[in-house]
């Protein structure tokens, strides 16, 4: 790896002066020069160890790498990290089926160190496991940047565990009803006459006017088939939250802690009888299971209606989409009556990064820095998200983002913050109003501050995951029928455990509501 080629004091002073100049147009909420703010924090932290032997860090991230991001990677990135804050970075590629578990879990626990983006379920397990560092003390020290603009106190209270903090909360954007709507192409709406979907019957339609005119399109593409995104449409009163696949709650229930079985639900049976006449139609992909990749890329290639929804994925497909089809133009839509059932956030995170168990002291402070460093700056976020200004992008007269360099870097979702946010100049002022009110109305969810802990039960659990793999995702993709399949997946996930894990998450769920209670 390259190391220092002239002397500390010299880069630190370059590094000031590139941070005073091309970061000046980040303002956070309260109208302060994030850039040179965050900037200088960011520095600080890094400043008394800078005439010292750089520490290591691998950051490891998921997809597919461009031919433009090896070269930052190894270059630009690198180099800026390494006079900012005395780290020497190394990025490692994973595809996203080793998210959460395959190769990523045995990388934790052979002991590799890195760092990585997680979820709370992921957490849960994970510390129960001893995979995850400590970063309580090193997140005290380094990452005033991370609370400053990745929502404070509480974005850092979803990642701890028995009041340590395992994982550090990374981004800011309004995402209530992630997976509950749908993403959706706006411009081959608009061109088969249409101009919005409410219902069910809607999508159906879409379906088959779009299939007429573009023979090879699919309907369903990234992100799968996910029973949230009909939630909406189904006839019960239960505006349903799965705390993980397995349980549920009723979100528009907020002071009730009650769970449930999910899959032993009505509401999984009516989303069921949703997804198996969508395949019957042709709705959903045969290899929606088989082939999992292939969707993906036809999704990317221009070739699919929809996608697993989210606010902030309009951008990002779009970004993606774009590359392929220049016209493509992305929506969310929910279907049903959000009044009676509406949408819930989790924060306003992107992410979080955890790193692995071993890393521990200056190394793990180094590890710290860097995540804090990426979110400190309108410098920083302009820099991962779209590479080197004036060789990889530029901004228009107009102070839209334009790019030189269609390439990925860092995935546009995983960095975005709303302090630091610029839309390319393709992006309409109604989808940036949109963007922007979007968690308007919205209600929290109902374990925001919880973390189970998996220990008691993970055994059940791995068994559990065997189950719904072989028994309850055929079903949920409308593979098989609900009526023919459903008693034979309840029986086998009852021996699997479900009632030992069901009465664990309650007794801990209601734990963590007494005690919440008790401090308000």
């Amino acid at each position: 790896m390259k190391r220092k080629k002239i002397t500390a004091l010299l880069t630190a002073a370059v590094m000031g002066i590139s941070l005073l100049a091309s970061g000046c147009s980040g303002k956070d909420a309260a109208g302060t020069d994030s850039a040179a703010e965050g900037g200088a924090s960011a520095q600080e932290a890094a400043g008394s160890e800078e005439t010292e032997e750089p520490t290591q860090a691998t950051l490891v991230l998921y997809g597919e790498e461009s031919p433009r991001m090896t070269e930052f990677a190894e270059n630009e990135f690198h180099d800026k990290v390494l006079d900012a804050i005395n780290v020497d970075v190394t990025i490692q590629y994973l595809p996203w089926s080793e998210y959460a578990g395959g190769k990523t879990e045995l990388m934790l626990s052979s002991g590799e160190k890195f760092v990585t983006y997680t979820d709370t379920a992921f957490l849960s397990k994970c510390v129960s496991k001893g995979y995850y560092a400590d970063l309580t003390e090193a997140a005290e020290l380094y990452a005033d940047d991370l609370k400053k603009y990745c929502g404070g106190e509480e974005a850092f209270d979803i990642w701890k565990v028995d009041g340590r903090l395992y994982a550090l909360p990374f981004g800011n954007k309004p995402n209530a009803g992630e997976n509950y709507v749908i993403t959706t192409r706006q411009d081959l709406l608009e061109e088969v006459g249409m101009t919005e979907l409410k219902t069910l019957e809607d999508v159906e339609k879409f379906y088959t006017l779009a299939k007429e005119k573009h023979p090879d399109i699919i309907a369903f593409g990234r992100g799968g088939i996910l029973p949230q995104m009909v939630n909406g449409v189904i006839e019960s009163d239960m505006n349903v939250f799965r705390l993980n696949n397995f349980v549920s709650t009723d979100g528009n229930k907020l002071d009730d802690p009650t769970v449930y079985n999910y899959y032993a639900s009505e509401e999984y049976k009516q989303a069921c009888e949703i997804f198996r006449d969508w395949y019957q139609k042709g709705l959903i992909p045969s290899y929606i299971m088989s082939n999992a990749s292939q969707i993906d890329a036809e999704f990317m290639a221009g070739k699919a209606l929809f996608a697993a929804g989210a606010n902030y994925r309009v951008f990002e497909y779009e970004d993606a989409v774009r590359k392929s089809d220049p016209n493509a133009k992305f929506k969310n839509y929910y279907l049903g009556d959000q009044s009676r059932k509406p949408l819930m956030s989790r924060g306003t995170y992107s992410t979080a990064f955890a790193v692995s168990a071993n890393v521990e002291g200056k190394e793990l402070e180094g590890y710290v820095k860097l995540i804090n460093l990426l979110q400190s700056s309108q410098e920083w976020v302009d820099l991962i998200t779209y590479g080197v200004e004036g060789q990889d992008w530029k901004l228009t007269e107009s102070g839209q983002l334009e790019r030189i360099n269609t390439d990925t870097f860092f995935e546009t979702w995983l960095p975005d913050n709303i302090n630091f946010k610029r839309y390319p100049e393709y992006v309409t002022e109604d989808q940036i109003e949109t963007y922007e009110n979007w968690n308007e109305g919205c209600i929290p969810q109902k374990d925001l501050g919880f973390s189970f802990d998996m220990t008691p039960v993970q055994t059940e659990y791995a068994q559990m995951q065997a189950v719904e793999q072989e028994y309850f995702n055929p079903i949920t993709n409308g593979l098989v029928d609900y009526d023919e399949a459903i008693d034979e997946a309840l029986t086998k996930l009852e021996e699997a455990g479900i009632d030992r894990f069901l009465e664990e998450y309650q007794k801990q769920f209601s734990e963590f509501y007494a005690n919440k209670t008790a401090q308000e």
